[in-house]
């Protein structure tokens, strides 16, 4: 992979936008102000799979007036994957044909620039609520029994980024969505800590990689996602249960709440706390976003 130096002093994380967007709508622009806002010492890295970066839209323009430790990339891909486990199967597979192939191409991603860079990689439907940096070589579990690849961290040159990678080029499927990201990882950690199940893994097992409690970032389980957007009363500003210390960052569960609306004026728990933890992109949220 070619081209693209990550320089920081500090730590790196990456977000990407691989549905083609030059820009973020106003949830990402939050996922990605609480992850700075909350850990002024990470450089955080938007990068655009288009290659294009409306850098004057008003969430990207928020973002980076806000925090000097956001940087806005566009992305050549053909560079990018130049020389990686993953030019072939972009150049050269039909993977675009694929029922899930834009969440594909996002796990091939983030397998991609932490086998190279190292560093944190997030989705965009997470608000951080406290800071990460204490957490490293981690990956989250989501229910207890099996991995998800929303919050990775891998130090620069960690032999599971290359393994992962390498699975995601020798055993992708276009077919199965989990196939190429939660169940790669969950192959691979299996693998790496020599247990048969990622529940028996453990930090000394795992020599030194930690699977974080689903707590850490998601303390609510998808079946439930719709608790982050109900209304509730007007004076219910308690917070929930589930809002523990344990609790690093909330994810939200995007792919089935997309459509959900959020209403700026609201007791939603999702306004809450992202009228605390990105008070930038909120403030310029309108009424419904």
């Amino acid at each position: 992979m070619n081209g693209y130096e990550f320089s920081s002093n500090g730590d790196k994380a990456f977000f990407w936008e691989t549905g083609g967007s030059e820009t973020l709508n106003i949830r990402q622009a939050c996922a990605v102000e609480s992850l700075a806002l909350h850990n002024p010492n990470i450089t955080a890295y938007m990068l655009f799979s288009q290659g294009r970066v409306n850098s004057d839209s008003i969430t990207l323009r928020t973002l980076t007036e806000n925090y000097r430790n956001i940087r806005l990339i566009g992305i050549n891909m053909d560079h990018y994957l130049a020389g990686s486990p993953l030019e072939h199967w972009y150049k050269f597979t039909d993977w675009r044909k694929g029922p899930y192939n834009i969440s594909h191409f996002s796990d091939g991603l983030r397998f991609a620039t932490l086998s190279k860079y190292g560093g944190y990689y997030f989705d965009l439907d997470i608000i951080h609520v406290r800071p990460v940096t204490y957490y490293r070589n981690f990956i989250a579990t989501e229910d207890g029994l099996s991995a998800s690849a929303g919050a990775i961290h891998a130090d620069y040159g960690h032999p599971t980024m290359q393994m992962a990678i390498n699975d995601f080029s020798v055993n992708y499927r276009p077919d199965v969505w989990a196939h190429n990201g939660p169940a790669l990882l969950d192959r691979v950690l299996t693998k790496w800590c020599g247990v048969d199940r990622l529940p028996d893994a453990n930090y000394l097992k795992c020599r030194g990689f930690s699977v974080l409690p689903k707590a850490s970032f998601y303390p609510v389980h998808y079946p439930m996602w719709r608790e982050f957007f109900d209304q509730r009363g007007p004076n219910d500003t308690v917070n929930p249960d589930w809002l523990t210390t344990e609790v690093i960052g909330v994810h939200f569960w995007n792919k089935m709440s997309y459509e959900e609306p959020v209403f700026r004026n609201s007791t939603q728990y999702y306004t809450q706390l992202a009228r605390t933890h990105c008070p930038a992109t909120f403030s310029i949220a309108p009424d419904i976003f």
